[in-house]
């Protein structure tokens, strides 16, 4: 019979193929910048790819023509499955080093689901007070 004793078992890291994570947000906005650009990920195998909503990007042209208002929602987009607003948010806490709170507020859908409305009504009041004009991807507003 063969010792297994010494044998490390897989781990997850090793099991998971490496992911792209695309992360579309609001280069000019503060709050976004700071938290996209804070980023870490768990799996050092996977990238990310940040992508400023206020450039020309087929990212952007790919959330225009799915009729997405990113002045609405950040968008995460992990191998090539889109995610909008707090899904995005949700996802990308999957994947990213995140401390034990956040993973919990991100866990619960509805929860997230608030919050990211709180943080978005945020975001508008410091675009508002700085004169910062909205991205308007859909034409509209």
């Amino acid at each position: 019979m063969k010792n297994t004793a010494n044998t490390k078992p897989a781990t997850a890291d090793a099991a998971t193929p490496p992911r792209v994570i695309e992360v579309l947000y609001d280069g000019e906005c503060p709050m976004c910048r700071t938290y996209c650009e804070s980023v870490q990920l768990k799996n050092p195998g996977d990238k990310l790819v940040l992508v400023d909503a206020r450039h020309s990007s087929l990212l952007l042209d790919e959330v225009t023509a799915r009729g997405l208002d990113i002045d609405e929602g950040m968008v995460v987009k992990v191998n090539g499955v889109m995610h909008y607003g707090s899904d995005a948010m949700r996802a990308l806490v999957r994947f990213k080093k995140s401390p034990f709170y956040e993973r919990c507020l991100y866990r619960s859908r509805r929860v997230a689901k608030v919050l990211y409305a709180t943080l978005k009504f945020m975001r508008n009041i410091v675009l508002h007070v700085l004169r910062i004009e909205k991205i308007r991807n859909l034409g509209i507003g």
